[in-house]
């Protein structure tokens, strides 16, 4: 049987950092945008050469994702619903998605989605793209999101169908036939000949200069955000810290994750209160909670700890003393 000649790991997850986390050798962090409790799951299957990774997750995110630095990974949303974006480009059931893994990635999900891809080392991706110049590879890898034949991309689904049914059933069903290598290999022939068919041409092309600096801009208003999120600090700050104007932080900001500035710096504070809330009740055990809530509402920039609760519960679905208590009990 197959089952003897790979492991399917299936964890199912409440806590999006942890989800976050389990992927060895990725670096990754996720904030929660979307109200309510998380749920997640995420299954893998594991080759000499391929990395099958199929992920859930049930709310909006902010998710920051950075793959092994000597991998690229292939992949395609299998969820039909709009508002995805992935490096602020649209992202649907209809296109090919192309990480690699030397920079980082955004994804901004917008409600419930699953992600289906394969982990490749680059050296052997590239191998696969005959006769291609660097300047056409390179685009490639930039665009991160591709338009593909429509026949090349329904026959990617069907691998990664078959796939996904390995993944949830390794001892029978129709990819009992099926190896993981030999589905990865196929894909990946399929998805070099669907490249190799573009002839480095793209609508986008032209624009990656001026994509690219808005990249970074939301980077480097994000990290600002992030080294300050306890600081009395305002979006006039952040554009002072990243050198545009507010209408183009504005504009980079809703390109790119599809929310403002505003709104993201507060989630990004409570998202950074979860974590600190988290973190303190693991290292000090039981400890004085209302303390605790009290000083991380003032420490994540809120100046009243009622609207610091309620903001919290309307993120999260709990009060920060129940996550407190949950901590605690685990």
């Amino acid at each position: 049987m197959y089952s003897r000649d790979f492991s399917v790991n299936t964890v199912e997850f409440s806590d999006v950092d942890e989800q976050a986390s389990m992927l060895t050798g990725w670096q990754q962090e996720y904030q929660q945008l979307g109200s309510g409790r998380f749920v997640g799951a995420l299954s893998t299957v594991q080759t000499d050469e391929f990395h099958f990774i199929r992920e859930s997750t049930n709310t909006s995110l902010h998710e920051r994702i950075m793959p092994p630095p000597d991998q690229v990974v292939i992949g395609i949303c299998n969820t039909d619903a709009d508002g995805h974006l992935l490096n602020g480009r649209p992202l649907t059931q209809d296109l090919l998605i192309v990480l690699d893994g030397s920079r980082a990635h955004h994804f901004r999900t917008n409600g419930p989605i699953e992600l289906l891809g394969i982990s490749v080392p680059r050296e052997l991706f590239l191998s696969q793209l005959h006769e291609q110049d660097d300047a056409s590879v390179r685009r490639w890898l930039d665009l991160s999101v591709m338009q593909i034949d429509a026949g090349a991309a329904s026959m990617l689904r069907q691998y990664f169908a078959l796939a996904s049914e390995l993944m949830q059933h390794p001892a029978d069903g129709p990819a009992r036939s099926f190896s993981p290598r030999a589905l990865a290999s196929t894909a990946i022939s399929n998805v070099a000949l669907a490249l190799s068919l573009q002839q480095g041409h793209h609508d986008l092309e032209a624009t990656l200069p001026s994509r690219q600096r808005r990249e970074r801009i939301v980077h480097n208003a994000i990290d600002y955000m992030r080294q300050h999120a306890g600081d009395e600090i305002g979006i006039l700050d952040v554009c002072r810290a990243t050198h545009v104007s507010r209408r183009t932080l504005q504009y980079c900001f809703e390109e790119r994750l599809d929310i403002s500035p505003l709104q993201y710096l507060k989630a990004l504070r409570l998202n950074a209160a979860h974590r600190e809330i988290k973190r303190r009740n693991v290292q000090d055990g039981v400890c004085d909670r209302q303390d605790t809530i009290g000083n991380l509402a003032a420490l994540c920039g809120f100046n009243h700890a009622s609207r610091f609760a309620s903001e919290y519960k309307k993120m999260f679905g709990v009060l920060p003393s129940e996550t407190a208590l949950q901590v605690s009990r685990n």
